[in-house]
């Protein structure tokens, strides 16, 4: 009887640590499917249509959870050089946005922005930001010289993050703007983007030639949703 009692008690004992280890797994899987960092290799497999291994990370805008990964194709060369963008983001129900612009304002600059529905379905495309209203940012135009076909622009979600992804060719300019959508509104059937909740400009830098050759930025400064 004595035996018995200590042979239930070791069994209580394993059962509350097998419990403990299993609520410890679940909480580390979704700790690691809903954050992003630089110090973290992206596990996206095939859902991108280039390899992102080596880009170049930087926090680009810190109080949106904005990451950029950067890099140029190592098989690309001279005139005809590709660069490989990943943007990521919270999923906040909106859109999420990065553009390339002259001068450091949103004004005459181009994006790509993209968005996933609540069915899992993603669009990513162009704009050209021709003004500070939804109408003079008409979609699928801008000076970016973007992949097409099976390299197109693509969003991809996963846990509740959003990562935007696109190859452009030539020398991309330096000057960077972000913008996130208001939440829970998304793009209708004609593309148009609702004014941004926020947006913020910062800065990358080409010194690297390929993926992982030391590019980096300069992380986002400003916010407060008003264009420029």
């Amino acid at each position: 009887m004595a035996m018995d009692r200590t042979m239930r008690s070791q069994w209580r004992h394993l059962l509350l640590v097998l419990c403990f280890v299993g609520s410890s797994s679940l909480l580390l899987v979704s700790s690691q499917t809903t954050s992003d960092s630089c110090t973290a290799a992206l596990s996206l497999g095939n859902l991108i249509p280039f390899n992102t291994t080596g880009l170049n990370c930087f926090q680009a805008w810190s109080s949106q959870g904005f990451i950029l990964r950067f890099g140029k194709d190592a098989s690309s060369a001279g005139s005809n050089s590709v660069w490989n963008f990943v943007l990521s983001a919270p999923d906040s129900g909106g859109y999420i946005a990065v553009g390339f612009s002259p001068n450091g304002k949103m004004v005459g600059g181009s994006a790509v922005a993209g968005w996933v529905t609540p069915a899992a379905a993603g669009t990513a495309r162009q704009y050209y930001l021709g003004g500070t209203t939804s109408s003079s940012c008409p979609p699928d135009q801008g000076k970016l010289s973007l992949s097409r076909g099976s390299a197109a622009p693509t969003i991809v979600s996963k846990g509740s993050r959003l990562y935007l992804a696109f190859q452009l060719s030539g020398q991309p300019l330096t000057n960077v703007i972000y913008a996130v959508g208001p939440a829970g509104t998304l793009p209708g059937p004609s593309g148009l983007l609702a004014q941004h909740k926020d947006m913020a400009a910062g800065t990358i830098s080409l010194s690297g030639s390929t993926s992982g050759g030391g590019a980096g930025g300069t992380p986002a400064t400003g916010g407060g949703g008003t264009p420029q």
